[in-house]
């Protein structure tokens, strides 16, 4: 990378930083983004009488966006989200101080500094109350995808009826939530340090959320194959969202987290397909009649 592409993506981060300081309410955020807003001053300051080009921009829609994610993502979220640059640029620092001369070394040495520690150390001290109970949120989320996505293929099999299986769906996945609800609240009881009630809340909001999008292809596509296409695409869209928003939040590897998850929907759904198949083929024999 060139000193005119450090300039640009310190600028970046800085306006970045500043934007998300100017709205945030919490004071102890504030106090954190204010702190990072002038790090990253200093570090374009530093590379600005480098660059060739002495003037640069962040669009109003790139602030738009991030505003948007701080809104509806969080703010923690959205501050790693903005780190994943800041890795990339620690590794094209770290290249560059092999051949740097030595004033330009000193400071390169403090810039990456910055970034692996003291910047790291300020995001980690953004405690949201919805990431300390993500793992409610993933264990509701999942746990809907694989007994509901399982449900549903299972009455839309036996029944092939849609807005029937999307019926069944409905009083199986509100019944499911409140069971989920409530192993929450016991579990959370037992664990130290948790909200039992915070805990059952998170879990079953999550569950019925995943309910919500899972049967409505089923009430808005008439032709079984159709909502079932519909929601294997929610569910690819639930999947990705969730293993994206994890691996930023966790740091961890997202193609793991989406094949791990995909794998466990799909596979509960083939095990439904197989008995939704049996369950139609049994009542047909019982002469029972079918939708």
């Amino acid at each position: 990378m060139t000193p005119d592409q450090f300039a640009a993506n310190e600028y970046r981060d800085y306006i970045s930083y500043r934007e998300l300081a100017k709205i945030e309410t919490v004071p102890a955020f504030k106090r954190i983004l204010e702190e990072l807003v002038q790090h990253e001053l200093e570090d374009y300051r530093f590379w600005l009488p480098l660059s060739s080009q002495k003037r640069h921009r962040v669009g109003p829609l790139q602030i738009a966006c991030l505003k948007l994610m701080r809104k509806l993502l969080g703010l923690t979220f959205t501050a790693k989200f903005l780190e994943l640059h800041e890795r990339d640029a620690v590794r094209n620092y770290a290249l560059l101080l092999e051949s740097a001369e030595p004033k330009v070394k000193a400071r390169l040495q403090e810039i990456i500094a910055h970034e692996r520690q003291h910047e790291r150390g300020l995001i980690q001290q953004i405690k949201e109350e919805h990431v300390k109970f993500l793992s409610s949120i993933v264990l509701g989320v999942n746990d809907g995808l694989v007994e509901l996505t399982g449900a549903l293929v299972g009455f839309a099999f036996a029944l092939r009826h849609s807005a029937l299986a999307g019926l069944f769906g409905v009083v199986t996945g509100i019944a499911a939530s409140l069971s989920m609800a409530a192993s929450a609240y016991m579990q959370a009881r037992h664990e130290e340090g948790r909200d039992p009630k915070k805990a059952a809340l998170y879990t079953g909001l999550a569950y019925l959320t995943v309910v919500v999008l899972l049967v409505l292809p089923f009430f808005a596509f008439a032709r079984v194959g159709a909502a079932l296409g519909a929601m294997f695409g929610v569910i690819l869209g639930l999947i990705a969202g969730l293993s994206f928003y994890s691996s930023v939040l966790f740091e961890r590897d997202f193609k793991r987290q989406f094949r791990e998850m995909l794998l466990f929907s799909l596979g509960v759904s083939g095990i439904a397909f197989l008995l939704g198949s049996a369950a139609r083929a049994l009542m047909g024999v019982l002469k029972v009649p079918l939708g």
